[in-house]
Parts: structure tokens; sequence; C-alpha cells
């Protein structure tokens, strides 16, 4: 057996595993720049990232406005689909430790019987929709 026999496989395998760890740091660093979005725009609407106390499900408003209560939909959903996408771009558990967090946050409106009756958790991966289900359980 020459070098070359020796150490092309080893080289081969070193590209392989540079290779695996680049596609990792690039999921990671694409999961962070998403949430970091989503973190601007609570930063730009605090009143839908933390409405508590604000949100009224039975008159469908966020402090007594109804096109509120429509910009609050649509930001949990935007939360909702960055926080699934960070999870599977990223398998680290810190990002089910945010989606908790972040979530939870919500978990009076992801218990609503008005929740449940606009099926969007079809819309979601399968761990995205316990995670939703667990958090309504919770209200």
């Amino acid at each position: 057996m020459d070098l070359e026999e020796f150490f092309f496989p080893l080289l081969a395998l070193a590209a392989l595993l540079l290779s695996a760890w680049h596609l990792a740091r690039m999921r990671s660093a694409t999961a962070k720049s998403l949430y970091l979005s989503q973190c601007d725009a609570a930063l730009k609407y605090p009143q839908l990232a933390n409405p508590e106390g604000q949100l009224d499900l039975r008159a469908k408003t966020v402090a007594g406005d109804k096109t509120a209560f429509e910009q609050y939909e649509w930001y949990v959903a935007r939360l909702v689909y960055v926080l699934d996408e960070c999870m599977m771009l990223s398998k680290t558990p810190c990002w089910r430790a945010v989606a908790d967090t972040q979530l939870g946050v919500h978990k009076h409106y992801f218990g609503s019987e008005y929740y449940k009756k606009q099926d969007y958790l079809p819309h979601y991966s399968q761990r995205m929709r316990r995670l939703i289900a667990q958090q309504g359980r919770s209200a």
C-alpha cells in the first residue's frame, strides 16, 4: 500500500466531515437570522408580541381594536412559522426552549375555542402542533 492509497480515504472522510460541519453551521446561522427577524417584529409591535391583558378573544380585539386583532393573528402565525423553521433547521435543544417560551406568551390564544375553529394546525409540522397543543392545555 502506498501513501496515496492510505491518505486518500482519510482526506475524503475529512472533507465529508468538514462539509457536514459547514452545513450545520449554515443551518444554524439561517435559523438565527430568521428568529432575529421575528425579534425585530416583536420590537416594532410589542403590543402583539405580548398582548397580556389586552387580548379579548370574545370581541376579537387587542386593546379594543379589531384591526389590531387581525394583526395579532398574523403576528402569531409568523411567529409559529419562524419557530417551526428554526427547529427544523437546527436540531439543538435551545430552539425547543425558545419555542416554549415564545409560544407560552400566546397560550390563551392557542387554548381558545376561537383558535381551534380556525383550523390553523394543519399548516404546521407535527412537532409544532404538539407544542401549540401543549401551550393551549396549559392556558
